[in-house]
């Protein structure tokens, strides 16, 4: 049997695929912080290269510079879980301590009036906003320290630079001044709003880090307080 011949045209090898134009699509930016250091490395490594062309040196420079705050704000975000995990009890004993002593100076207040007493509540007042909204961001400075004996001067410095920063949203309207009066939902909006309330703290006393554990200058002596009480 005489055999037939094939008649369609014969499709030429790469026929059908879209054209190399020799352009590549930018590489996608990572969506992990280890990925990102890694990509930060690779593309350092690279602009050592005395070989490269002005355009990829400078597509270069712009993918190193994008990369570098991705990375400053994967750290961050890493760093404020880490601590709001970490210090998520001893805030949670500590505002109770002073909803405590609210309590009980506005009952006082209630009784015999409020003369005298207006700069005890304030304190107490921007104490539990200390408690409430103090930033992820910074390693939680301990309001009732087990050893007072052991906080140092630099921390209790710390300590009341916060304070008088939180003393002042409160009298900007940033915070409100009763904080018990504020729903979850609001306290979220609040926290997010003022994320970067106390960021001038790194600048002026260096930003502490979240590689210690337990809060700055001992735990709390309130953990021994409520504990029955804690399901946040």
């Amino acid at each position: 049997m005489p055999k037939v011949q094939n008649t369609q045209p014969t499709r030429e090898r790469g026929a059908g695929r879209p054209a190399n134009s020799g352009s590549s699509a930018a590489p996608q930016l990572p969506t992990s912080l280890t990925a990102c250091k890694k990509q930060v490395r690779n593309v350092t490594r690279l602009l050592t290269r005395q070989t490269l062309n002005s355009a990829t040196r400078t597509d270069l420079e712009r993918r190193l510079k994008a990369l570098t705050i991705l990375q400053s704000q994967m750290s961050s975000a890493q760093t404020d879980k880490t601590n709001a995990s970490r210090y998520h009890s001893i805030k949670f004993f500590e505002r109770k301590k002073v909803i405590r002593k609210l309590t009980q100076l506005e009952k006082k207040i209630e009784k015999d009036g409020k003369e005298g007493l207006e700069d005890e509540l304030t304190e107490l007042f921007v104490s539990l906003n200390y408690t409430t909204y103090y930033p992820d961001e910074y390693k939680y400075i301990s309001l009732f320290p087990a050893d007072p004996t052991k906080t140092t001067s630099e921390t209790k410095e710390r300590q009341a630079f916060i304070q008088k920063r939180i003393a002042r949203a409160m009298e900007n309207g940033k915070l409100p001044r009763d904080p018990r009066a504020v729903n979850a939902e609001d306290r979220k909006a609040i926290r997010k709003g003022n994320k970067l309330l106390l960021r001038s703290v790194s600048q002026a006393h260096g930003k502490p880090g979240a590689d210690q554990s337990g809060s700055e200058s001992g735990d709390s002596a309130a953990e021994g307080d409520d504990a029955d009480e804690f399901f946040e």
